[in-house]
């Protein structure tokens, strides 16, 4: 892995923004944040929460950063969104 592909700013940018459309599209009513960087796994860490609610954190690999910027659909990015949500927060962020 070269120097330069991680951390990529862009990738942040574009990560908060795919995840942002997601959110708002199905109305979980649930706030993200960046969290950070995982250098060791090479992940970009993001919290949700619900307020009043504590945060959870999801990490996602640099290469679905890469993916999603060649141009590859949203569908890898959406998976992991919906799976860690549901068990975060419940069916549709009920609970």
């Amino acid at each position: 892995m070269s120097r330069a592909s991680f951390p990529r700013p862009e990738h942040l940018v574009l990560l908060r923004e795919k995840i942002e459309q997601w959110l708002q599209d199905r109305k979980w009513g649930i706030e993200v944040a960046e969290r950070g960087l995982d250098h060791y796994r090479c992940q970009y860490r993001f919290g949700f929460r619900r307020p009043p609610e504590g945060w959870v954190e999801l990490a996602i690999h640099f290469q679905v950063a890469g993916r999603l910027e060649t141009g590859s659909d949203e569908t890898e990015l959406c998976r992991l969104l919906e799976t860690f949500l549901k068990r975060s927060f419940g069916e549709k962020g009920e609970g």
